[in-house]
């Protein structure tokens, strides 16, 4: 058995598409048939625009087939007190396929999102932690926010 990681460049963006179609349905947030082209159009846009600008992914392999895949979503914001240099991340589409659970690549590939954060020199990374990655994510120091005012959102 062959595993490897590698940050990802402009030829995984095919597979960067698909395992963000594929991180939606695990959260149960399905793709209608008749949108599935034009969701894996934008994504792969999405992708070539960004890539290894504004966002960044890492990919971990067990014999050529994917095990696991996380993202760092760059952001620049006006100064707040928490982002002095109006810089921080978020990860997202942290997700390890079910043959390859327990294995530690989650784990891998959330030191490598942080050291680039870490590189990158953005105040602080945040993400959502679900249930199952919550331990984790407290693990390597993520602390969950006390927020003074929720979040709304408005659909336009």
């Amino acid at each position: 058995m062959q595993t490897y990681i590698h940050q990802c460049v402009e030829t995984d963006i095919a597979l960067l598409a698909q395992t963000r179609l594929d991180f939606l349905q695990t959260l149960g947030h399905n793709v209608p048939d008749e949108e599935i082209i034009s969701a894996r159009k934008q994504i792969e846009g999405f992708l070539h625009a960004h890539l290894n600008h504004q966002i960044f992914a890492w990919l971990a392999f067990v014999d050529e087939n994917p095990a696991s895949v996380g993202f760092l979503q760059i952001y620049n914001v006006m100064f707040h007190p928490t982002s002095h240099t109006g810089r921080f991340g978020r990860i997202i589409n942290v997700m390890t396929w079910p043959d390859y659970r327990n294995q530690g690549f989650a784990r891998s590939i959330m030191e490598l999102l942080i050291a680039q954060a870490r590189d990158l020199r953005l105040d602080y990374v945040n993400l959502n932690a679900s249930p199952e990655g919550r331990h984790l994510y407290e693990s390597l120091g993520f602390v969950e926010e006390h927020v003074i005012h929720s979040s709304m959102t408005l659909e336009l």
